[in-house]
């Protein structure tokens, strides 16, 4: 009996430590989204949890493993939603316009000063981003894109690597600053445009059909 106690306990302190985690991590997401990592201390997330900075301590050693986890947080998000936006789309052009929503959606929170941040700063995690875009991203643009072809929605004799690449690169188009600067437009404008752009080079006649579809706004 008395071993059970200690194992119901032990799971209580587990879930207790990774609701705390959790917690910490939204926090300090807010923060880094807001004004940049290097300009958020652990005193300010702390402040922002109504939590002491020694309590804080006893779930993340040091700020670089924070901003490793949240990263981590962000990126498991973006998987997640991609892999919704697949499993509720019609076909490959609707999942298109899924996808960009999603991300335009997340991406239109960041501070530019973030990715600076983490490229010059976080060398840990921006390792996790660049394995993300790698791995994950390019193996979802591309299977997206080699659906289309078998649909008849894109063209067949495209090249569905490079095409992964470039939609790819212009998802990070938003935080170039001289390039945003240059053309004076809304992240979300800016995502909706790229996000034609792309379609309407990939597409047949058939998939044409469905971009005019989709672009009408739902009623």
């Amino acid at each position: 009996m008395a071993t059970r106690k200690v194992s119901i306990v032990s799971r209580l302190n587990m879930v207790m430590i990774i609701d705390n985690k959790a917690r910490i991590r939204e926090a300090a997401c807010d923060l880094f989204m807001q004004l940049g990592m290097r300009r958020v201390s652990m005193d300010d997330i702390a402040q922002a949890l109504g939590m002491s900075k020694k309590t804080l301590y006893l779930y993340y050693a040091d700020k670089e493993s924070l901003v490793e986890d949240t990263v981590d947080m962000l990126l498991k998000n973006s998987s997640v939603a991609c892999e919704n936006c697949r499993k509720l789309a019609e076909n490959a052009i609707h999942e298109c316009f899924l996808v960009t929503a999603v991300l335009t959606e997340s991406m239109v929170r960041i501070n530019p000063v973030l990715i600076f941040d983490i490229q010059r700063y976080y060398p840990a995690a921006q390792k996790k981003i660049e394995k993300f875009r790698k791995e994950y991203l390019y193996k979802f643009f591309k299977t997206g894109i080699e659906t289309g072809v078998r649909q008849e929605l894109f063209k067949k004799d495209i090249n569905p690597s490079l095409i992964s690449w470039f939609r790819i690169e212009t998802l990070s188009l938003q935080f170039q600053q001289q390039f945003v600067q240059d053309i004076d437009m809304d992240v979300i404008s800016l995502q909706k445009e790229l996000s034609l752009f792309f379609l309407h080079g990939l597409a047949t006649p058939k998939g044409i059909k469905l971009i005019e579809k989709y672009k009408k706004p739902k009623i």
